[in-house]
């Protein structure tokens, strides 16, 4: 599969505690990819003054498609039919795939999606084009 890239982004509030969040991001990606992940750290502020950091994972090549079979493979039934059935909305014109999932569920262990607030957003990038891509990643989710 020619995944080219998967980004993984977790918005930080001055709320939350800055570990357990990172906590979360680190139950959804394995730990050896993690460690070989480029991190970034913005801070921004908020709507009221309050500060706001991004924290952001990237990966290329075959780290990237394992993060995204891992993914895919810790999803419950349900979720990955539902990411099957909104590919068409979930694959931008790139051929990348966005998919949400919850925080509160990654803290505990879990990858569950969710389209809400409070989410761990991943995009896997792919060489080949939208069409080709949904194809693809539609395979994937149907083998395994």
């Amino acid at each position: 599969m020619p995944v080219k890239s998967a980004v993984v982004r977790v918005y930080i509030h001055a709320t939350e505690d800055e570990s357990k969040v990172l906590e979360a991001v680190a139950n959804i990606i394995p730990g050896e990819i993690l460690k070989k992940a480029e991190v970034s750290v913005e801070e921004y502020e908020g709507h009221y003054g309050n500060p706001i950091k991004v924290v952001t994972y990237r990966v290329r090549g075959r780290l990237a498609e394992e993060v995204l079979r891992s993914i895919l493979s810790r999803l419950s039934s349900i979720d990955r039919s539902q990411v099957r059935a909104s590919l068409e909305d979930r694959v931008d014109s790139s051929g990348t795939l966005h998919i949400r999932l919850s925080k509160q569920e990654a803290f505990q262990g879990r990858v569950v999606l969710y389209e809400a607030d409070d989410v761990v957003k991943i995009e896997i990038g792919f060489t080949g084009g939208r069409g080709k891509a949904i194809r693809e990643y539609e395979d994937l989710i149907k083998g395994g």
